[in-house]
């Protein structure tokens, strides 16, 4: 609730816009028995699982399809090069290479190896924290490991990582470990009250990774890029044998090494321990399926006929040992991933066996739990001396060699931000923002018209709407009369497996046409047909209300999959955000999947009789605003939106720490496009109100403050447009009634 407290707070200078209408007093009148319901099941819940289920089998079968048609090696290679190519692609492209500034700042020598304490800098300022085991016995050059690590907390100190360095170390090879973002030495949302991160491993990765989307790249080209930089400082090394490079890693490392494969050719052999080794669309997909932190969800990929699986293939024919463990089905990763990753390597063993290499590709079991554990360390071990070293030092393991925690660290405070400073994951990504932010509104000779066509153009394709519209097959499931309005309940269909639910509701006295107000909300329809809703004076003065719940809103909320508990019960997953992860993956962002639904609501409106068509407005608010106005800009329909409690700009989210906006409202690439002032300028001349436009936190944000972000905005509607016609107003909730009369009287 915005308080009146609040209220001053955020607009000290008061208001000067004139606010006309009061409430209409209700006619009371008993109330008339419900009508019976129209026979359907009301279990919306269903819907938007069918669909994904649907988009993602589709998705396989044409990948299947893809990958039964090879025959020849020839036809191998060159599916292999796009991967590559595709790969790359879709997290974000290759970054540039300045100076890696290495440095030795501390060496740890026990009795056949040493351990180098190695900063170096992947992007300029950007400090990655690392140990270099070197053998110290034998003749260099040796061959080199790579090892990005999984998401433990304490990164390279983690003991069963050590362990397997430490062991490769004393069997000759040269082992480069490094700290991913968010673990060991390199957490970036430090509170400064513990100096400990705010969102752990996992949570540090999807919170700078949901911002990127925004920009046109992922999470996965960080850690990607930080990987390629550190296999860069390897090779300077002459102790490594350039043309002997392995690459392992466990879990989240796992995946990183699935990337590896697909991206660095510099790598010869490599282990994927345990990683996410499963494609989304693999067997018997069960909604939201295989989704995990921002860079191991491969963004796009189904849409360009990639799965996870297509990141190891694409090393074919190198050697690779592909690792698991069946007791992370259903627990670290999905409850399929048994079945999922022995399905990717059928597909493994095929391409290998048509370029001629069949015995270059294995798979291993291990029965214990998710670990870097002994059986697969002893696996991996066999695999480097079968494909890198010149000769077999055997599989076996020393005593683990204990260190200090404290004696491990390469920094003075055991944190790269507190020591070094440089650029935080945040600072990465504003300095992203001001290269690749892309605002019409700069071109002051680009015309309103010009300006709506190109973001019309640019949001059909960022928003991936279907090509096609398909029968609404609405239904009218029950009415009921109170005090003076009739209450409809209906639904219709977006698409064929998605049903959208919603209340028409209208005034009894008689038949219309009515002005019509479509209520879009992230919180539901519901509200509407509560007695006493803010929309009721409006509804009294003869306006006609249709509220609709969204994809995946309201009551058509998905359910939780009944398989896999542990994977999907976690107190933090959002399963919206899980269902928006899984969107993303397929090419179509839930934000588009909710203008579709908005779009065909104003296509069932034009079914009813009693609808004025010519004077259709929005209230949009909050997730719901941000629909409204992206169904405004591709659809002249709505004549009026009045936005309330809409984020001003996504910009804000990516210069945020603590954006409170969710995954399902962000659209890949959207901002190397245009930001929501370049949206709103493009309603121009129709009216548009803002009403307690917020910030990336959520907080009401000041008029002048607004004004000044749409400050271009308000230039290009003035040359087109009154000056009533866009107004950004901060008021407290109870006059919300007396803003929407005034919106309405002047629409």
């Amino acid at each position: 609730m915005f308080s009146r407290r609040r209220f001053l707070q955020a607009n000290a200078l008061g208001l000067t816009l004139p606010l006309a209408g009061s409430r209409v007093p209700a006619r009371a009148e008993a109330a008339a028995p419900p009508s019976p319901p129209t026979v359907a099941k009301r279990d919306y819940w269903n819907d938007w699982p069918l669909y994904l289920t649907a988009k993602v089998n589709e998705a396989r079968a044409r990948r299947k399809a893809a990958l039964a048609s090879i025959h020849a090696a020839a036809q191998a290679r060159e599916r292999l090069q796009m991967i590559r190519a595709r790969v790359w692609e879709l997290i974000g492209g290759p970054l540039e290479k300045p100076p890696l500034n290495a440095r030795t700042v501390g060496r740890i020598d026990r009795q056949t190896y040493r351990i180098e304490k190695v900063i170096f800098e992947s992007q300029p300022q950007v400090y990655v924290t690392s140990h270099l085991y070197v053998p110290s016995v034998g003749e260099p050059p040796f061959p080199g490991i790579l090892a990005p690590l999984g998401h433990a907390p304490n990164g390279k100190a983690y003991r069963n990582y050590q362990y397997v360095f430490q062991t490769l170390a004393r069997k000759g090879y040269v082992v480069l470990a490094f700290d991913p973002f968010g673990q060991g030495e390199r957490h970036q949302y430090l509170d400064p009250r513990t100096g400990r991160s705010r969102f752990g491993p996992t949570g540090e990765h999807s919170q700078a990774g949901r911002p990127l989307l925004l920009l046109g790249a992922t999470f996965a080209q960080y850690r990607v890029w930080d990987a390629i930089r550190a296999l860069d400082y390897l090779l300077s090394r002459r102790e490594v044998d350039p043309e002997r490079i392995g690459c392992t890693g466990h879990s989240g490392g796992g995946t990183m090494t699935m990337y590896l494969c697909a991206l660095e050719p510099r790598i010869r052999a490599a282990v994927e321990v345990q990683g996410n080794s499963e494609n989304l669309a693999g067997p018997d997909f069960s909604p939201p399926g295989a989704i995990a932190d921002a860079e191991q969800n491969l963004i796009g990929g189904l849409a360009q006929g990639l799965d996870r699986g297509d990141l190891l293939a694409a090393f074919a024919p190198n050697p690779l040992l592909v690792c698991y463990t069946p007791q992370d089905a259903g627990t670290t990763y999905s409850p399929l991933y048994e079945s999922g990753t022995k399905e990717i390597f059928d597909e493994l063993k095929g391409l290998y066996t048509i370029l001629g290499a069949q015995e270059r590709v294995e798979l291993f079991a291990s029965p214990l739990p998710h670990d870097f554990d002994f059986p697969t360390r002893r696996a991996t071990y066999e695999w480097f001396n079968r494909w890198l070293s010149r000769k077999d030092p055997g599989a076996d393991e020393a005593e683990f060699e204990t260190s200090p925690p404290a004696s491990l660290n390469c920094t003075s405070t055991s944190e790269v931000l507190t020591s070094l400073g440089g650029r935080s994951l945040v600072q990465l990504n504003i300095d992203r923002a001001h290269a690749v932010v892309a605002s019409p509104l700069r071109d002051t000779s680009l015309s309103t018209a010009a300006l709506r066509e190109r973001c019309q153009q640019k949001l059909r394709s960022l928003l991936a709407l279907p090509a096609e519209q398909t029968p609404l097959e609405p239904l009218a499931l029950s009415t009921i009369a109170r005090q003076g309005l009739t209450i409809e309940e209906f639904e219709f269909r977006s698409e064929p497996q998605v049903r959208v639910p919603g209340w028409f509701v209208k005034p009894g006295t008689h038949s219309g046409p009515f002005p019509a107000i479509v209520y879009l909300s992230e919180g539901g329809k519901d509200t509407v047909v509560e007695e006493n809703h803010e929309l009721d004076a409006l509804l009294h003065r003869g306006f006609a209300l249709c509220a609709v719940d969204l994809r995946g809103l309201g009551v058509t909320a998905p359910r939780f999959p009944t398989a896999g508990p542990l994977f999907y019960g976690y107190e933090d997953l959002d399963i919206k955000d899980a269902y928006a992860w899984a969107s993303l993956m397929l090419g179509k962002a839930v934000l588009g999947q909710r203008v579709w639904d908005f779009l065909r609501c104003l296509d069932y409106l034009e079914t009813r009789p009693e609808v004025d068509r010519s004077r259709i407005s929005v209230v949009g608010v909050a997730g719901g605003g941000l629909v409204a106005l992206l169904g405004a800009v591709l659809d002249d329909r709505p004549r009026s939106l009045l936005l309330q409690q809409v984020i001003a700009t996504l910009r804000s989210v990516v210069e945020s720490e603590e954006y409170s906006l969710r995954l399902s409202w962000l659209v890949f690439g959207l901002l190397r496009e245009f930001d929501l002032p370049d949206l709103v300028a493009a309603l121009a001349p129709r009216r548009c109100w803002a009403l307690n436009a917020v910030g990336a936190q959520g907080e009401i944000l000041p008029e002048s403050t607004v004004q000044a972000l749409y400050k271009p905005t308000l230039d290009a509607y003035s040359r087109v447009a009154g000056k009533s016609q866009l107004a950004f107003i901060v008021r407290p909730d109870q006059e919300w009634t007396s803003v929407g009369q005034a919106w309405m009287e002047g629409s």
